[in-house]
């Protein structure tokens, strides 16, 4: 048997609860980075006779309501993407899109009016933003979604974002995000080779349905313009060395699992990220 001293136990008490405070605030860390990322999507329609710079100048209002619920802690980010040049397919039916990004579903959609009021009280312009808005665009309809995977966050403003939107068979529902998952990796290949600076990849929440545009969206971002026809050599090079896959395997594969039903290049015009 091991006998202590006295200083020794008290020494070994203090360690242990030590170690248990670094635990403890290690796996507080860990739950924190792995919570499931929410957004509230609104797509905006012009009304006839406006253009998209009223409405972004009215925006540039918003974002400081936005950073004061972000400071309030009901959501970790706002955003605006526009229409980049009219890059849309045929069936994409608005002219802008902004987005709320939360860990919390039951606070993404709040406003504290209280604080709002402060803000008016500033800033009487303010006062009036929500019929200002009105007269310029409106809200076609909006959706829940919560990101599935993705790289590294890069948020650069001005970057040109590719939308896909997706629709898959109930039966290709499962599989299909396991394949996206698992091209994570060939991304972040992408990434690291210069051809993109960010890819996530997100579930449709509300509403789905089975005349719905899809249930899955993914987002690309882009340096610029011309990294849109990036070589595709380094996609094909990771497909094959991650997935085993030949290049005619892998559009076999993609083919199988899913179809495009809309594309929107957009470019991220004003936001809330890095503040």
């Amino acid at each position: 048997m091991i006998h202590c001293s006295n200083n020794q136990t008290k020494k070994m008490k203090k360690t242990l609860s030590l170690t248990l405070i670094l635990l403890t605030f290690v796996t507080m860390f860990v739950q924190a980075q792995n919570k499931t990322t929410y957004a509230h999507v609104a797509f905006h329609k012009l009304k006839p006779g406006h253009t998209i710079e009223e409405a972004i100048a009215l925006e540039k209002k918003w974002k400081i309501v936005h950073n004061m619920r972000k400071d309030a802690g009901l959501i970790g980010a706002w955003a605006v993407y526009t229409i980049d040049n009219l890059r849309k397919t045929p069936s994409v039916d608005f002219d802008y899109m902004s987005v709320n990004f939360s860990t919390d579903l039951n606070t993404i959609e709040q406003y504290p009016m209280d604080k709002y009021a402060a803000l008016v009280a500033k800033d009487l312009s303010l006062g009036n933003l929500v019929e200002e808005t009105a007269k310029v665009q409106s809200i076609s309809y909006t959706a829940l979604m919560k990101q599935i995977d993705g790289t590294p966050s890069a948020n650069a403003l001005n970057s040109v974002i590719s939308m896909e939107v997706f629709k898959t068979s109930v039966s290709n529902y499962l599989n299909y995000v396991e394949f996206e998952k698992q091209m994570k990796n060939i991304h972040m290949d992408r990434v690291n080779a210069g051809d993109i600076q960010e890819w996530n990849f997100w579930q449709t929440i509300a509403p789905v349905a089975d005349d719905s545009k899809g249930q899955f969206t993914a987002f690309t971002f882009y340096k610029d313009l011309a990294h849109l026809d990036s070589p595709t050599t380094t996609t094909l090079e990771s497909v094959k060395k991650r997935m085993n896959l030949t290049p005619y395997q892998f559009l076999k594969k993609i083919d199988g699992l899913r179809t495009i039903t809309q594309n929107v290049i957009f470019k991220y015009s004003l936001g809330t990220f890095g503040e």
